[in-house]
């Protein structure tokens, strides 16, 4: 008899397989498990191809009060981890979010309109009782009101200190646990580096505004112009709140220490880019504009600075480098914006996309140079003298760069722009707050509820973990806010999970599932603005029409359903591993097995009869779903079933 169950091949020649559980499904869904808030992706993007917009809308909102933000900045770590990626191309996930939120979130793209979602009303009323996908997950928002309605007021007041991504998350989980929640910032305006670092062009004001009203609609007050520090201590937080989460992000630039750093025309990119998000168009940068760094902000901080003009007109970490590039470069037409990187082209942390639209709008990128000293005249800047780089990174995979001696190049210029780095301020500590830092100087918190050494303080975001993606902040902010209440109300966090099957006939399976030549529908990105048309705040991606919105969505492989193997009804004919496009399936001889102690004992199970010793493998990195398998079965021992998961959590009495 054939093994019966779930296998799949890891190597060979001794086919070591593993007996799949829970955890197994969930990483099949490689886009949901990726994603640091666990938003299902293959949800949304199935239903836009299904043309369900709102049920789209709904799922990708439900864990993540930035879902919109999301759609037009996220680093889409979905992407990277999609399944498709590894056939052709990666399903556009995060232009598809957008292409929904546009239509049903709180924003309507170019036209720049604001309107309530149809499902909106149903949404805040009461989202428990409304179709949200396959998945709950600790975050999400229907788990956050079930858990909040137990207890509707706990009379425990939270101090939010910023009101970035991370503090506005907590902020808003805090609220629907029921705490009185104060969000204090720093800035005239909330967002954090939404707004302060990342260019109009790439993320709408309007946007930005209508989901933080969104947040402070469910009850969190907030006060601007309140910095830490300045207008009042920890230890007043302390006295008046009874927790406290610090959110306040990196704002600081690292500097090269070099030579000449300190003459007039040195900027820094962080410093750079809040001048020009606030309004400061009064940067007079010059002609030919150097910006140090290869990451994101780097380039759209060249493409802001060249957009300025030769003249005032009116007015990094490494990930910082593309805004900066590409944010000098759109502020004026003539300026010269060159990017020195020290890394190879193939080697910068940049997102391919990002650093290929730079290129396009005119930034001119130099791998393999490293500063040496900034050379300057009559106390102003006047040029960069730097090194070749023959390597960024040594044997080991350390950033450790060789320069090569005597490769000294002169690079004139009117002004540099420095972002290689990020920095947080923390000046405000006292020795008495109990506080402890890293090294170099983020807060050390506890990866699972976010408390600092203080267990009345949590921090998180980059102040705690360095500069990441603004989905990791989102992350934090939730993942404190469950810390916060944990510790309010002297529980603990317990998670349930459950997983379900449904199988799916032969019949429907044609309608559902990818037997509809999808591996035939390319990636296509979104239309982009033409070059002569992206000055000032013009934005470059345009964004889905329905009918290119609806095919992308439908080149998703729909990770959730699986061909499943029922032994029992095997016959052997191995039909299902001749049809297989993929070459996924293989029979083999169960003596050939080895595994761990599950597959052991499933083994063991079967020595003692006399039936065919056989099993089926499946390795399922190579399947396309297409479900030829189950269709070419003649006794329906393959079947293919649907997966989905809940994953929800309680708030337990602490022991």
């Amino acid at each position: 008899m054939p093994l019966k169950g779930r296998l799949h091949a890891m190597d060979q020649p001794d086919y070591r397989v593993s007996i799949p559980d829970l955890t197994y499904y969930q990483q099949t869904v490689a886009c949901q498990f990726a994603c640091p808030v666990r938003t299902d992706a293959r949800g949304y993007v199935t239903a836009i191809a299904q043309g369900d917009y709102e049920r789209a809308y709904l799922i990708a909102r439900e864990t993540n009060p930035f879902a919109s933000t999301c759609g037009w900045v996220c680093g889409a770590p979905c992407e990277a981890a999609c399944r498709r990626g590894k056939i052709d191309q990666p399903i556009a996930i995060r232009a598809l979010k957008r292409f929904v939120d546009d239509r049903y979130g709180v924003y309507l793209g170019e036209s720049g309109e604001t309107r309530q979602s149809p499902a909106w009303p149903r949404y805040v009323g009461s989202a428990a009782g409304f179709d949200l996908g396959n998945t709950t997950i600790p975050s999400s928002r229907t788990s956050l009101k079930i858990t909040g309605q137990a207890s509707p007021k706990t009379g425990k007041r939270v101090a939010v200190v910023g009101a970035g991504p991370a503090g506005l998350t907590c902020a808003h989980d805090l609220a629907l646990l029921g705490h009185d929640v104060t969000i204090y910032e720093a800035a005239s305006v909330a967002g954090g580096m939404l707004r302060l670092g990342v260019p109009e062009y790439r993320l709408p004001r309007e946007l930005i505004d209508l989901e933080i009203q969104s947040i402070l609609a469910l009850g969190p007050t907030l006060k601007l112009n309140h910095a830490i520090g300045r207008d009042f201590t920890l230890t007043d937080l302390r006295r008046d709140f009874d927790a406290v989460f610090i959110g306040i992000g990196t704002y600081g630039s690292r500097k090269l220490n070099v030579e000449g750093e300190q003459l007039d025309g040195v900027l820094r990119a962080v410093d750079f880019l809040i001048n020009v998000n606030l309004g400061g168009y009064n940067l007079d940068l010059g002609r030919r504009i150097l910006v140090i760094g290869g990451g994101n902000v780097a380039m759209d901080v060249a493409r802001t600075a060249a957009r300025l003009g030769h003249a005032a007109q009116g007015g990094g970490d490494i990930d910082v480098a593309l805004d900066v590039a590409r944010s000098a470069r759109r502020l004026g037409a003539t300026q010269e914006v060159h990017c020195m990187v020290v890394e190879a082209h193939n080697e910068m942390l940049a997102n391919p996309v990002e650093v290929a639209e730079a290129a396009e709008e005119g930034i001119m990128i130099h791998n393999h140079v490293a500063p040496k000293r900034v050379i300057g005249a009559d106390g102003r800047v006047s040029g960069l003298e730097t090194l070749d780089v023959s390597r960024a990174f040594d044997e080991r995979g350390r950033f450790n760069p060789q320069l090569i001696p005597g490769s000294e190049k002169v690079w004139e210029c009117d002004s540099i722009i420095v972002s290689i780095g990020q920095t947080g301020d923390l000046t405000w500590l006292r020795p008495e707050d109990g506080v402890q830092l890293t090294p170099r100087g983020n807060m050390i918190v506890n990866p699972e509820t976010l408390a600092t050494s203080s267990p009345d303080v949590f921090a998180g975001g980059d102040i705690a973990f360095g500069p990441r993606l603004i989905i990791n902040a989102v992350a934090d902010g939730q993942r404190a806010a469950r810390g916060i209440h944990a510790y309010l109300q002297k529980v603990q966090p317990r998670i349930t999970r459950k997983a379900f099957f449904t199988t799916i006939s032969k019949r429907n399976y044609p309608d559902i599932g990818p037997l509809r030549n999808y591996l035939r529908w390319p990636r296509r990105e979104p239309p982009a603005l033409p070059l002569a048309r992206r000055i000032g705040i013009a934005k470059v991606e345009l964004g889905y029409e329905e009918p290119a919105a609806q095919e992308q969505g439908g080149r998703c492989l729909i990770c959730t359903i699986n061909p499943v193997f029922d032994g029992s009804l095997c016959i052997l004919c191995n039909g299902c591993v001749d049809v297989c496009p993929m070459n996924c399936l293989k029979l083999v001889p169960m003596a050939t097995l080895a595994g761990n102690e599950p597959v052991a004992a499933v083994i063991d199970s079967q020595s003692g009869t006399d039936a065919v010793k056989s099993a089926m493998l499946f390795d399922p990195t190579a399947c396309i779903r297409c479900g030829l398998c189950a269709a070419r079965c003649p006794t329906e021992a393959v079947q293919m079933e649907s997966f989905r998961f809940t994953e929800e959590v309680n708030f337990v009495e602490a022991t």
